[in-house]
This record gives structure tokens, C-alpha cells and sequence, in this order.
């Protein structure tokens, strides 16, 4: 098994708005959403054994509709509701959708040039019900990092 992490500079100062998506974009249920902004915190959790995470918060018409935590590494990782791999969140005014099962996989993991790009589907569980979410043929990009 070969893993790849993120490069990493600890000297960059943090950036806490919001970028443009630059074709950030999924479906729900088959009806395409296209997102306004997004914005990422690259962040020490201090859980072993992986230590660090990136969380990715993407918005629609001022409103959350994507929540994102995932190690910083390029390549595959599950879809679940833990920090080992990638716990993916979609969310309505009335609800959350946490990721039951799919992927994040990411082809950019940059955090010294704060880019991020990678591809994600996952099968979202309401929290507290039964209602599922089908979110497929997401593409992430994003271009800035805030370093905490």
C-alpha cells in the first residue's frame, strides 16, 4: 500500500473566506447543485492516528449545503461517519445527511499552494431518521486553505 500526504507550510496566515468553487458541483437525488463558495481548514485534531484533518464547507445561496472532513492525502478514502477516512455531510434547512458508504478521492492535495480537486459520492442517512440522500458526481475544487 503506498500512501501520499499533502505537502504542508505552517508559515502561511490563515484565509478564512470564502472562494469561488470553480465548477464545484453535485447532484442530489439526480438534480445537479452548483455551489457559490467553498472554503477549507487544514487542521492538527490530535486523534491517532492520523493527527491531521481538512474540512471543507461549501455554500449555496448563503446557505451550507456540504460539510467535508477527510485526511489530507491524495487518493481514495471511504465514505463513512469517522476521522480514519472521509466523513462527508450534506445538509438541508431541516436536515443532515452523514455519509453511510461512497468515496472522496482526490487528485490535488496542495496545502502549501492551497488547491485542493478531487471527485466525491456518497449515500447520506438523515440524522436521527431513515430518509436517504443519494449525492453523486461531485467535483471539489478549491483554492484556498486557511493553516490552523
Amino acid at each position: 500500500m503506498v500512501l501520499t500526504s499533502c505537502k504542508e507550510d505552517e508559515t502561511t496566515a490563515p484565509n478564512n473566506s470564502p472562494t469561488p468553487p470553480s465548477g464545484l458541483t453535485f447532484k442530489v437525488d439526480g438534480t445537479l447543485v452548483t455551489a457559490d463558495s467553498a472554503n477549507a481548514v487544514l487542521y492538527t485534531l490530535g486523534v491517532p492516528p492520523n493527527n491531521r484533518e481538512i474540512d471543507v464547507f461549501v455554500f449555496q445561496g448563503g446557505s451550507q449545503v456540504l460539510e467535508m472532513h477527510f485526511l489530507p492525502k491524495t487518493g481514495p478514502q471511504t465514505a463513512a461517519q469517522n476521522f480514519n477516512e472521509a466523513w462527508l455531510t450534506y445538509e438541508t434547512t431541516s436536515s443532515h445527511y452523514h455519509s453511510q458508504s461512497g468515496e472522496l478521492n482526490l487528485s490535488t492535495c496542495d496545502t502549501t499552494g492551497n488547491q485542493l480537486e478531487g471527485t466525491f459520492n456518497f449515500v447520506g442517512l438523515e440524522s436521527g431518521g431513515s430518509t436517504t440522500k443519494n449525492i453523486t458526481e461531485g467535483n471539489l475544487i478549491v483554492t484556498q486553505i486557511t493553516h490552523m
